[in-house]
């Protein structure tokens, strides 16, 4: 195996096997993913400040990046899939530091060298009244993210197995289902996915009906959230909100 088309026909069968063994776990990616994509069509917004069109941006880029994160997960590139939700945390922080800094939106509306957006923690230190005790266990997120998009064991250990030949560390350079990584990443990004559900739902009148759906989605991301969490022996937070499991939640490492 060694063209574009074997490696490319291999990640389709992973996909395959992913939807075959994880059914469930496979719909609710693409439901709460799909459910994102659908609140760009819906929600109202005669608001047309740079501060609201850098913000949409954000929640924009953050869609793309989940999606390409299901894409890759479900083809067995689990460190890779993991590797995009720095950028989501980072762009969610942003997000939120906007609303408290309108005026800085320009940041993000023209690239300059001389004028970026501010750091990460620059953002996350002006938040420090609105996150309260949520800041801390943001900058554990932060770190715990950083280690997938930076050289790390966590992204070198899956590359190696001692399963094919007894006695011999072989080196993986193909796509390959494991159920325990595929679930791992499909924690991480569907609790992103429902904190920046909660985050454009802010733009969805309240009658409309995409409101229920995400209330129920919602309650499927809390509830595979706790079924994962009860398998590492962490407490159930069924009944926090998506946002609040960011503060209480683990994922396997």
């Amino acid at each position: 195996m060694n063209t574009w088309e074997d490696f490319d026909n291999e990640s389709i069968a992973v996909n395959n096997i992913t939807k075959e063994r994880a059914p469930e776990c496979v719909q609710l990616l693409e439901d709460a993913v799909g459910l994102f994509a659908n609140a760009f069509s819906i929600g109202e917004n005669l608001d047309t400040s740079n501060a609201t069109i850098a913000k949409m941006s954000l929640l924009s880029q953050n869609f793309a990046t989940l999606k390409c994160a299901v894409d890759i997960a479900l083809r067995g590139y689990y460190t890779q899939a993991m590797n995009l939700l720095r950028s989501v945390y980072e762009n969610w922080v942003a997000f939120h530091y906007l609303s408290k800094h309108p005026d800085k939106a320009n940041c993000w509306l023209r690239s300059s060298r001389k004028k970026k957006p501010p750091s990460h923690s620059t953002m996350l230190k002006e938040l420090d009244e609105d996150l309260g005790k949520l800041k801390n266990n943001m900058r554990g997120w932060y770190s715990t993210l950083c280690r997938f998009a930076h050289t790390d064991a966590v992204g070198v250990l899956p590359q190696i197995s001692n399963d094919l030949a007894p006695n011999e560390t072989s080196i993986n350079f193909v796509s390959a289902y494991k159920d325990d990584l595929f679930r791992a990443s499909a924690y991480a990004i569907s609790l992103w996915t429902g904190v920046m559900l909660s985050d454009i739902s802010r733009w969805i009148p309240n009658t409309h009906e995409w409101n229920s759906k995400m209330e129920k989605i919602e309650e499927r991301i809390i509830e595979f959230i706790d079924q994962e969490n009860k398998k590492y022996g962490y407490e159930p937070i069924a009944k926090l909100t998506v946002c609040d499991n960011i503060a209480t939640s683990k994922i396997t490492s």
